[in-house]
This record gives structure tokens, C-alpha cells and sequence, in this order.
């Protein structure tokens, strides 16, 4: 599957869609659409990536009607969905300090 606004062309493995809705019960859809968040809080590299190679992001999913956390890899310059869950508190503070400021 492939998402081709926001994060450039991304590509969502298979493996990674049915992780997302078998364990947070989130799909590629509500995953683009906290992408493309206007207010979007971008974290390139994610600081808690363990291979230095992803980048998080932290958007509004309308569908979802919360926050979502999502984690993108780049490998060789393919940008490639990973994964996407509801947003903790500490998220969630993180995305109302950087959208009031």
C-alpha cells in the first residue's frame, strides 16, 4: 500500500497495516491524515529511534478523532510507514505546546 501526500511517496508493508490495526487499531488512512495535519509536530530523527533511520510524527487524525503518533523509515531515500498508534499524555502535551506557541 502507498501514500503519496505529506511524506512524500511513502509505502505502508503489509506486515506493518496489519500490526497497526491488530494492536492499536489504526489504519493507513488515519495514519495520512495526521501526516497531513496543518499542525503536524515533526521529529526528524525521532529521538527514540533505536537505528537512528526513522522519524516521528505527531498529527491530528480526524477519522480516528485523536492524536496519532506515526513512525516513518527512510531506507535509501524511500520513505516507508512503520507504524501508528493513539498518542499518550506525553505526546499530546508535546503537540498543544508546539501548536500554541
Amino acid at each position: 500500500m502507498s501514500y503519496t501526500k505529506g511524506v512524500s511517496e511513502m509505502i505502508w508493508p503489509p506486515d506493518a497495516v496489519t500490526h497497526m490495526w491488530d494492536h492499536h487499531q489504526t489504519t493507513v488512512a488515519m495514519a495520512a491524515e495526521a501526516l497531513d495535519d496543518p499542525d503536524v509536530v515533526a521529529f526528524i530523527p525521532d529521538p527514540k529511534s533505536r537505528s537512528g533511520k526513522s522519524s516521528r510524527f505527531i498529527g491530528y487524525s480526524p477519522t480516528a478523532e485523536r492524536l496519532l503518533v506515526v513512525i516513518v523509515v527512510d531506507h535509501h531515500g524511500q520513505h516507508y510507514g512503520a507504524n501508528c498508534w493513539p498518542a499518550n499524555p506525553t505526546d499530546q502535551r508535546i503537540y498543544r505546546e508546539r501548536t500554541e506557541q
